[in-house]
């Protein structure tokens, strides 16, 4: 078929050596020359591939130039010019039809970056709104339930505006006066007299073995200290303990008990209780055999036993806080709980303080002891054997917050540095781990005159914060120093004021220069109560003083 020649053609010139294949070859096939001919003149013309007809052959290109277009100014398919691509020496282009044009997405900037064209947002139907829609134009019967489900697929249309943000906030005066009237409203729903007539109930509760644990909205304290004050203060001893206040815990709640009932220290305990418990488990025996039935006593153990004359009813404001949710808090109270002569009445306002008791905690009852049946081992058993009542007072919790602002007021008059609120027991632990001997051996010494210097009243047993004015247990620093001196400690006053001021320095160590009597000088302590003090102790054995 004849093909469309070319604007130019250059006729091959005759190669000067023989051709080694040309008797192969026919006359319509291209000799050798006639290639370097063609390969000789392929920039200076531009040649279809249907001009040549070397279809298919393939040969290395001259040109390094890979990159160059051979622009063919002849006319396309549509009359349009064509950039033609070199795609090898001798080959076909075919003709490209025109395209369409790109749109461009963005206008230079004077920058040189591109700026992306903006397109409308468009809204999304809602989903009722398509229903309601298609049911316009015919196609489907929207039903009752299609509508439903449309309706509850709908996305929630929320704000980030709040009332609470256009309300100017209260002055301290405006809410302590809305306070103080909302409360005197609150007491009037249901005082403390209105449940005078559920007295009776509670009493003979206790009296067969049962514990009481009230909980409901509002705050129990009135109601419970009324019932204790018409009924129990008249037939024994009542400890009081407000577990709501921060620093109170199960160390302070014995204490509370042996210091108010002066209970004896020379109580016979068992040997396994002597090597292998704790302070606090050794207390918690004490007072339990101080409760026992006089009858269960053998006549030949009362010196051994000395017992109370009278039942010790307990009672326990918020037994749902901090320190006391602890296991070994749970399993102090419990073998109280068990004694058959101590009652125990406690009140809760977290919702999830019921999981803390296990249906055999809950449930079992407190210990039997027959005639002269003491044997001087406390039973394994022990539990609570609670009894629920729903107490709702709607009374405002007054007293309860009134320690939590006692305590943020107390911190933000002492919050000169960093270390003005004290440090707690597990800081405490935490910087014994990294001290040297000497600077562990100066802090038990510390500790153990401290604790000594501790008066009875369970008022001083808590912790004490950085205060201007010493507390009546601080460690006056010159006794202090000479002891350390006597000790080995620290011989020179330079290294004794190097490890005080590496525990000042941290909040381990306090100190003030007046007394509670007035006088000037320099007095150090510890700002931990007594039961955390005894704690720490107690991972200082091995420390020598």
């Amino acid at each position: 078929m004849p093909t469309r020649a070319t604007k130019r053609a250059r006729p091959s010139s005759p190669s000067p050596s023989p051709d080694p294949v040309g008797a192969d070859q026919t006359d319509d096939e291209p000799s050798a020359s006639h290639l370097v001919s063609f390969l000789t003149g392929y920039a200076d013309h531009h040649s279809s591939a249907s001009s040549s007809g070397d279809e298919g052959f393939d040969a290395p290109s001259d040109d390094d130039d890979d990159d160059d277009v051979d622009v063919d100014e002849e006319d396309d398919l549509d009359g349009t010019p064509t950039k033609r691509a070199r795609t090898g020496l001798i080959g076909t282009s075919t003709p490209t039809r025109k395209g369409t044009p790109r749109k461009r997405t963005g206008s230079k900037t004077p920058g040189g970056g591109n700026t992306p064209k903006k397109t409308p947002n468009k809204r999304k139907l809602d989903p009722l709104e398509i229903l309601e829609k298609t049911e316009e134009e015919g196609i489907i019967r929207v039903s009752k339930s299609d509508k439903y489900f449309a309706y509850q697929s709908r996305t929630s249309r929320t704000s980030g505006n709040s009332y609470s943000s256009l309300v100017k906030p209260l002055s301290k005066k405006q809410y302590d006066t809305y306070t103080a009237s909302s409360s005197a409203a609150r007491e009037k729903i249901r005082p403390p007299e209105q449940f005078e007539e559920r007295y009776d109930q509670w009493e003979m509760e206790l009296e067969e073995g049962f514990n009481l644990i009230f909980y409901g909205f509002g705050s129990k304290r009135n109601t419970i200290n009324r019932f204790v004050e018409k009924r129990l203060s008249r037939r024994g001893e009542v400890v009081v303990v407000n577990g709501h206040f921060p620093q109170m815990g199960i160390r302070e709640i014995l204490n509370s008990i042996e210091d108010n009932l002066s209970v004896p220290q020379n109580i016979k305990l068992p040997s396994s209780i002597i090597n292998n418990s704790s302070t606090i488990e050794r207390s918690a025996h004490r007072i339990y055999s101080y409760f026992l039935p006089p009858n269960s006593i053998p006549q030949a153990k009362k010196k051994d036993y000395p017992i109370s004359k009278n039942d010790l009813h307990l009672i326990i404001h918020n037994l749902d806080s901090t320190s006391l949710r602890k296991p070994i808090s749970l399993s102090i109270l419990s073998l109280l709980a068990s004694s058959p002569r101590i009652h125990l009445i406690a009140s809760f306002d977290h919702l999830h303080t019921s999981l803390l008791f296990s249906p055999s905690l809950t449930n079992t009852p407190p210990h039997a002891y027959n005639d002269g049946g003491w044997t001087g081992e406390i039973p394994i058993e022990r539990g609570f054997n609670w009894l629920y009542h729903n107490l709702t007072t709607y009374a405002p919790y007054s007293t309860e917050l009134s320690y939590l602002k006692l305590s943020a007021s107390t911190h933000l008059s002492l919050s000169s540095s960093a270390n003005t609120s004290g440090i707690s027991e597990e800081g405490a632990l935490q910087i014994l781990k990294s001290v040297p001997p000497m600077a562990a051996r100066l802090l038990k010494l510390l500790l153990t005159k401290q604790l000594s210097n501790l008066p009875p009243e369970p008022t001083h047993h808590i912790a004490y914060p950085p205060n201007p004015v010493s507390p009546v247990f601080a460690v006056d620093n010159e006794i202090l120093q000479s002891l350390a001196k006597e000790k080995f400690i620290a011989r020179e006053e330079e290294r004794y004021d190097a490890l005080i001021g590496e525990y000042r320095d941290h909040g381990l160590v306090v100190e003030a220069s007046l007394d509670t009597e007035g006088r000037t000088g320099r007095w150090v302590w510890v700002p931990l109560g007594k039961a955390a003090i005894e704690r720490v102790l107690e991972t200082m054995k091995e420390v020598e003083v």
